[in-house]
C-alpha cells in the first residue's frame, strides 16, 4: 500500500507544469556567467570514412560568440577560419572581403549559452514554436478570488520523455511531431532536443556541470536531409575576456581568419546552415 501512495504522489509531482516564466528563467540561469572557451569536435561519418572539424567557441552569452576552425585527419590543412555572430549576424572573411549574414532560423547555438529568460521566451516565438502570447506573463489571481480557482498551465506546454528523461516540450501543437518543439529536461532545464518536422533533429546529451551553475551537453546529434552530424565537447573552460575584448570585434576578422570549407557532402551543409 505504502509503495502505491508513493508511486502515486511521485506521478502527482512529475505532472506538475510551472509558470512558463519560471521554467524559462531556470534554464537562463543554467549557462553561467562571464566568458567560457569550449572545445568540440564535429564529426560526420560517410561509409568508411570521418571527416572532423575541431571547434574552439569563445562566448560570453547568447549575442556574443566566435568560432575558431581546425580540419582535422583527412581535413587538416584544408578547414580553417573563424567567424563571428554578435546579435542577429554573422561576420567572416571569404579571403577577399569581410562578409556579413543575417542569422536566420537555423542558427540554434544561442539556446546553449542564453542567459535571458526574455532572449529565450523571444526566440521560441521567432522559431515559430511558442505562441506570441507565450511572451506574456500570467497576471496574478486576484486577492479575493475564489480559493478553488486552479492554476491552469499554458496550453502549449506538456510533459513529454525524451533521452530516458521527463521533460517539458513546449510547442503549440499538442501532438507530438506535428509543429516545432523544444524539450526542456524537468530536472535540470537544459535542453534535450529540438525537431523542426522535416527539417531537423537536434538531441542533446551528457549534460555536465562547469564553472558557476554551467551546464552544457558532451554530446549532440544532428539529423537533417539524410546526414547525421555528431558533436563531442573535448574541453570547456573559463575564459577571462569580456564581449569589449578584441576577438568579438569585428575589425578583427582580416584575411589571415579566411573561412576555408572543402565540398565534402554533409560537412559543408551542416556549417552553412548551423553555423
Amino acid at each position: 500500500m505504502i509503495r502505491v501512495l508513493l508511486l502515486l504522489w511521485t506521478m502527482q509531482v512529475s505532472a506538475y507544469i510551472p509558470e512558463y516564466d519560471m521554467i524559462a528563467s531556470r534554464a537562463a540561469i543554467q549557462h553561467g556567467r562571464g566568458s567560457y572557451k569550449i572545445v568540440q569536435d564535429v564529426t560526420i561519418r560517410k561509409e568508411t570514412e570521418s571527416f572532423t572539424v575541431r571547434e574552439t567557441w569563445y562566448v560570453t552569452g547568447e549575442s556574443a560568440m566566435r568560432l575558431v576552425l581546425e580540419g582535422r585527419g583527412p581535413l587538416k590543412g584544408l578547414v580553417s577560419g573563424h567567424f563571428l555572430f554578435l546579435n542577429s549576424t554573422k561576420r567572416f572573411h571569404d579571403g577577399s572581403a569581410l562578409r556579413s549574414q543575417k542569422l536566420g532560423d537555423e542558427w540554434l547555438e544561442p539556446l546553449f549559452h542564453f542567459r535571458s529568460s526574455k532572449y529565450f521566451r523571444s526566440r521560441l516565438v521567432a522559431l515559430d514554436v511558442a505562441p506570441k502570447e507565450s511572451l506574456r506573463d500570467r497576471p496574478p489571481l486576484p486577492i479575493d478570488s475564489d480559493p478553488s480557482t486552479k492554476y491552469t498551465p499554458p496550453s502549449f506546454i506538456r510533459l513529454s520523455r525524451t533521452g530516458g528523461a521527463i521533460a517539458w516540450a513546449i510547442g503549440k501543437n499538442p501532438a507530438e511531431g506535428e509543429s516545432p518543439t523544444v524539450w526542456l529536461e524537468q530536472d535540470l532545464f537544459v535542453l534535450r532536443k529540438l525537431k523542426f518536422p522535416g527539417q531537423l533533429i537536434l538531441r542533446a546529451d551528457n549534460y555536465n556541470k562547469y564553472n558557476e551553475r554551467f551546464w552544457y551537453p558532451g554530446e549532440r546529434t544532428y539529423e537533417f536531409g539524410g546526414y547525421k552530424v555528431q558533436v563531442n565537447t573535448v574541453k570547456v573552460e573559463p575564459y577571462g575576456g569580456s564581449v569589449k575584448d578584441k576577438i568579438f570585434q569585428v575589425k578583427s576578422l582580416t584575411a589571415k581568419e579566411e573561412v576555408k570549407l572543402p565540398d565534402v557532402e554533409g560537412l559543408k551543409d551542416f556549417y552553412l546552415r548551423y553555423r
